[in-house]
């Protein structure tokens, strides 16, 4: 089951809902593909063809739009046998994202402060 989080910034008051984690429904990889541009989607139907079983993690993890100066959750997707990972794009404007590896170290994209705050407030599946 995923999380939702409320993400504030204490500086500036900009804040942002993300869903993170990974639901039921993203256990089988042909949901997971979906979830990708067509041109990825591709990519990771021709990979699950080729084998009976592929294992992989998937979740949406959060991270940040330089474009859009803006937190946001997208889906990344690894092949656990094979160094391939695929990132989602930003939903706003399409370009990379960065991801955000710690949360207590997030700086805010709007005032590039460093008093982020992270509550849970809810899940999803």
């Amino acid at each position: 089951m995923g999380e939702i989080k409320k993400i504030t910034c204490r500086s500036c008051g900009a804040g942002w809902e993300c869903r993170t984690g990974c639901g039921m429904m993203h256990g089988k990889l042909e949901r997971v593909a979906a979830v990708f541009p067509e041109d990825i989607k591709k990519e990771i139907t021709g990979i699950a063809e080729k084998r009976d079983f592929v294992p992989f993690d998937f979740a949406y993890q959060l991270s940040y739009c330089e474009e859009c100066q803006r937190i946001e959750s997208v889906p990344v997707l690894c092949f656990l046998e094979e160094d391939r990972k695929y990132i989602g794009l930003c939903e706003q404007c399409g370009q990379k994202t960065e991801l955000i590896g710690e949360e207590e170290k997030m700086q805010c994209p709007v005032c590039h402060g460093a008093f982020i705050e992270t509550e849970e407030i809810g899940g999803w599946d």
